[in-house]
């Protein structure tokens, strides 16, 4: 769009120059020629006034020599012609003059009979060039004695008239250069808000065309998470119902598989809750004062079942009593499924260590464990919802797939960050930050 806008504004400006220049070297041309016609017109005169001293000083004028002396000094050619139109002398045809033929029909001499000055601009007969003529009456004691007539070649005007039209073409091409130089600059600040627009409309609908393909992932991947148990469960309940529940040891195996989906199926309908929840911006998060350390520990309490099937062994650090701003449901919430991922995917025996420490005027809360890590090119798809690194273990752990959005979502809610550290085999750090 910018290069458009700039080709048009170019174009518009070359058009303007382009005519602005041939009226004004047009104006040019006619306003030196006027001149030229005025400056010839003030030689004859100035001749005339000359040639009335020598008729009142009683001098006999021969034409011929005056012609000459005169041309020599103006460095134009003098003809004198009498009012019948025959030449009474010419500066460059010198004794030659009597073969000239009659300039009674010239147009610069019909005008001074007429008017008593003349002009025209046409090709000389006799020397085969173009002229520009100025004739003027001579006048004394009342009669019209003869016309005198100045020429200039008007190669040589043209020569001026190149002259001008070189200087108007520069001057239009630096005009051009300038304007152009000018029409970039504006055209940069003048499409600057409409790039600036452009790019947030092509980000907002990369945006949103992002939230579509996340949006039906989603109602994909809900679809395969909810179906798997609800599978599961009505398999065994038809297996019940067709005479497996008169066995107690197989009604009471199969019932103990049905509790176990429904509670998986009732947990990843709640984890689903959380986040459009906080998607949807139905829930603040709250100013309230969250004592960190208490928190976690009333965490490590409820998952003590957990830690010791797994046989790990749980490190806590506090540097202090520390503080921060929000609700204290969700920050356990937070807590519990970074703690809960460290023991699940910890080796048997292996150690969790939670450290929470002040640096800086921020809360860095950390989760680290020595168990199988996580690969580079998953890093940074872990926040997705139900993206799991290896689907085989993460059904087999229990998980729902959406413990680390969960994570991220509440972190957002708390204006947080998270940071994530691991590699493959030797375990994973995950990091909150939050404002202090």
């Amino acid at each position: 769009m910018k290069k458009r806008f700039l080709l048009f504004s170019i174009c518009l400006i070359i058009v303007s120059v382009i005519i602005t220049s041939v009226i004004s070297i047009n104006v040019n041309i006619k306003n030196f020629i006027s001149e030229k016609e005025m400056e010839l017109m003030t030689y004859c005169r100035l001749i005339n006034m000359a040639l009335i001293e020598e008729f009142e000083a009683g001098a006999e004028v021969v034409y011929v020599e005056a012609a000459k002396n005169f041309s020599d000094e103006m460095g134009m050619r003098l003809t004198f012609i009498d009012m019948e139109g025959n030449v009474l002398a010419d500066s460059v045809e010198g004794p030659d003059y009597v073969k000239m033929e009659n300039h009674l029909g010239r147009e610069e001499i019909t005008e001074a009979i007429l008017s008593g000055s003349g002009k025209s601009n046409r090709k000389s007969s006799t020397l085969g060039a173009e002229f520009l003529y100025v004739a003027d009456t001579l006048e004394y004691q009342g009669d019209k004695v003869l016309i005198a007539r100045v020429a200039l070649e008007i190669d040589k005007l043209r020569m001026i008239n190149d002259f001008i039209v070189k200087t108007s073409l520069l001057s239009a091409l630096v005009g051009i250069v300038v304007a152009a130089v000018i029409a970039i600059a504006y055209t940069t600040t003048l499409m600057k808000p409409i790039n600036e627009m452009e790019k947030q409309l092509k980000a907002t609908m990369e945006a949103n065309k992002k939230s579509e393909q996340i949006r039906k992932d989603f109602v994909a991947n809900v679809t395969h998470e909810l179906k798997t148990p609800l599978t599961s469960i009505s398999g065994f309940v038809e297996t019940l119902q067709d005479g497996a529940a008169e066995d107690p040891e197989v009604r009471t195996k199969f019932l103990d598989i049905i509790a176990i989906e429904a509670a998986r199926l009732k947990r990843l309908i709640e984890d689903i809750l959380i986040i459009s929840d906080i998607e949807n911006k139905r829930e603040f998060n709250t100013d309230s004062d969250i004592n960190v350390r208490e928190s976690i520990e009333e965490i490590l309490a409820s998952m003590g079942p957990i830690i010791e099937a797994k046989q790990v062994k749980v490190i806590s650090y506090y540097a202090y009593e520390i503080y921060i701003g929000g609700n204290p449901d969700r920050f356990k919430q937070l807590m519990v499924n970074l703690i809960e991922n460290a023991v699940k995917y910890s080796h048997d025996g292996g150690t969790v260590a939670i450290k929470a420490e002040r640096k800086e005027g921020k809360v860095y809360v950390s989760v680290k464990d020595e168990g199988i890590g996580i690969p580079e090119e998953s890093l940074p798809r872990i926040f997705e919802r139900f993206y799991r690194v290896d689907k085989s273990r993460s059904q087999k752990v229990g998980g729902t797939g959406l413990g680390l959005s969960i994570v991220k979502h509440i972190a957002a809610l708390f204006e947080a960050e998270v940071k994530v550290e691991s590699e493959p085999g030797k375990g994973s750090e995950f990091t909150v930050i939050f404002r202090g």
